[in-house]
């Protein structure tokens, strides 16, 4: 019913400001920060921050230690940390095939 009464739409999503988006998502029974983060990538949102990607968080403190934040790093980012998050975590699956299930486990 949220997709049908424009709710989930992307222009809808892209217009508000980044931190926002997610909310609206999670507004819909049943979807969580993980699964709202998925949504807003998809509605083409540039500068929307995931917060509950664990994967990421690892490729960030293998890069820049355990020390930094994701908030923190990201602020040079701007306007695109949605898609400076998706090139990292790609990097991430490129090296480590933990989504495809094609794990080498000489490169972790």
């Amino acid at each position: 019913m949220a997709a049908l009464d424009g709710r989930l739409r992307g222009a809808a999503l892209r217009a508000l400001d980044p931190r926002d988006p997610f909310r609206a998502v999670q507004e819909v029974k049943g979807l969580g920060p993980f699964a709202a983060e998925l949504v807003v990538r998809g509605a083409n949102a540039p500068d929307a921050l995931p917060q509950h990607e664990p994967r990421l968080t690892v490729k960030l403190e293998e890069l820049y230690g355990p020390d930094r934040t994701v908030a923190g790093i990201s602020k040079s980012w701007t306007p695109f940390r949605t898609w400076a998050a998706v090139h990292l975590r790609t990097l991430r699956e490129q090296r480590t095939h933990d989504i495809s299930g094609h794990h080498n486990t000489s490169n972790r």
